[in-house]
């Protein structure tokens, strides 16, 4: 007898698609994570422009009007050619206000806070937009 019995072929074909589930299963998950790590850098970038804006700002001088822009769209990504739209929420508040000229004080505590919506994963606490799902804070001692 020569070539492959019925049941033998009904194996290997169940092997190459429970293979090919798992190779895809692996490829979406890849996709997914490095979208969630590309938002993360974005987020800790506009943080960090945001802490070194208010370290170049001097003490008790009003606040930009950059600072109370509620939506940044840092960078422009492009997937396949197609543009992405890439929305950040922020928030800068200060803890007695001292800093932005609010209150008299020789310190101030600076919390920044970036939040963006993902299509995955549950909400986080303390979004600034309702509708999105992650957030990235930072917190920044300033004095005079």
């Amino acid at each position: 007898m020569r070539g492959f019995s019925l049941v033998e072929l009904i194996l290997g074909l169940a092997v190459m698609l429970i293979s090919l589930l798992v190779f895809f299963s692996v490829f979406s998950s890849s996709s997914q994570h490095s979208v969630q790590s590309r938002n993360r850098t974005v987020a800790t970038m506009l943080a960090n422009t945001m802490m070194d804006e208010i370290e170049a700002h001097p003490y008790g001088s009003p606040r930009p009007k950059s600072w109370t822009a509620a939506v940044d769209r840092p960078v422009q990504a492009w997937v396949e050619g197609n543009p992405q739209e890439m929305d950040f929420h922020k928030k800068i508040e200060f803890q007695n206000g001292s800093f932005v000229g609010d209150a008299a004080g020789d310190t101030d505590l600076a919390t920044v806070t970036i939040s963006w919506r993902e299509g995955v994963g549950v909400p986080q606490a303390g979004v600034v937009n309702p509708q999105d799902n992650k957030v990235l804070k930072v917190q920044m001692p300033v004095w005079r």
